[in-house]
């Protein structure tokens, strides 16, 4: 096996690491009762940024998203989601909060233990990546931004 296929191998097994791959996974649920699941997050026009963030804060954390941070392994290259592993982030619909970038911030640094899990796929803090909190709070911009 050459090299980079080793590279490649190593670079998957640290992605499925972090999301909770080794684990064993249960199929996503199909959404429950109202009541059991997150509000919609406050209304801000589409492209409006919450207070505190800027567009620079979103780009970073576009960058972050797709590289350190690691966060496309589970979640998809567009926040669509990897079925098995890490839920849409743009579609509107938020499984362990309110989706507001308060909530969005303290859900990626604290992670999402099996337990609390509502598709049975822990998420450890900050995605199992080695990024500081302004990072993560970068990422979390970049995250609010994917929202429809």
């Amino acid at each position: 096996m050459s090299n980079t296929s080793h590279a490649l191998l190593a670079a998957l097994a640290l992605g499925l690491a972090a999301c909770g791959g080794g684990e064993q996974q249960q199929a996503e649920a199909a959404p429950g009762p109202p009541e059991a699941t997150a509000a919609a997050p406050a209304a801000l026009p589409a492209g409006e940024l919450p207070a505190g963030v800027t567009p620079a804060m979103v780009e970073e954390g576009k960058t972050l998203y797709h590289g350190a941070g690691i966060c496309y392994t589970c979640h998809g290259q567009n926040g669509t989601g990897v079925t098995g592993l890490g839920p849409a982030l743009g579609d509107g619909e938020w499984l362990h909060s309110d989706g507001s970038y308060d909530a969005i911030v303290a859900q990626i640094l604290k992670g999402v233990g099996a337990d609390e899990s509502k598709t049975g796929v822990a998420m450890p803090p900050k995605g199992g990546a080695a990024i500081t909190d302004d990072q993560a709070n970068a990422v979390a911009a970049y995250v609010f931004s994917l929202r429809g």
